[in-house]
């Protein structure tokens, strides 16, 4: 079952990538600044390219409200920065869940899915970390559905 709101957000460390370089990502190294993580299943589908290139065109938005933007799926890091690259580059990190697998996701919840037949992938799913480390706000999506950037800084906004 997926955390709750007000539920402590898991630490994790993962290695990420932002462009073509690589660097490690820790939720708590980010207390401070709200954080949302943005759980998608896999690089190049179509429906998270429209999701990471409108975080990407609404990133200004997001860095207002003192906020990071992660992308986190099970693809490699070198997954990620081809898919990137496939964007037009994107200035946010995509993190790997890879190893232990999926071990990011299931601690918050989003694997195994829940909403859909496809194995080994996580649920696309939103998570809103506040300053203070907990969960502000959640949504997880049907594989096919896009989150609502308008919707989630509208729930950023309750924040500040």
């Amino acid at each position: 079952m997926a955390l709750k709101v007000g539920d402590a957000a898991p630490n994790f460390k993962l290695t990420c990538a932002t462009g073509e370089s690589q660097s490690e990502f820790e939720l708590s190294a980010h207390r401070g600044k709200n954080v949302v993580l943005a759980f998608y299943p896999l690089d190049f589908t179509p429906v998270c390219q429209s999701e990471l290139g409108s975080f990407q065109a609404d990133l200004d938005k997001f860095k207002s409200s003192n906020t990071e933007v992660l992308g986190i799926c099970t693809d490699s890091v070198f997954a990620h920065i081809a898919f990137q690259k496939h964007l037009g580059g994107l200035t946010f990190p995509l993190a790997t869940d890879r190893w232990p697998y999926a071990e990011v996701a299931t601690a918050y919840g989003v694997f195994p899915p829940t909403k859909h037949p496809i194995p080994f992938i996580n649920d696309r799913a939103i998570f809103i970390v506040d300053k203070d480390g907990k969960i502000a706000w959640s949504k997880i999506y049907e594989l096919r559905e896009q989150p609502d950037n308008g919707e989630i800084l509208a729930e950023l906004k309750k924040l500040s």
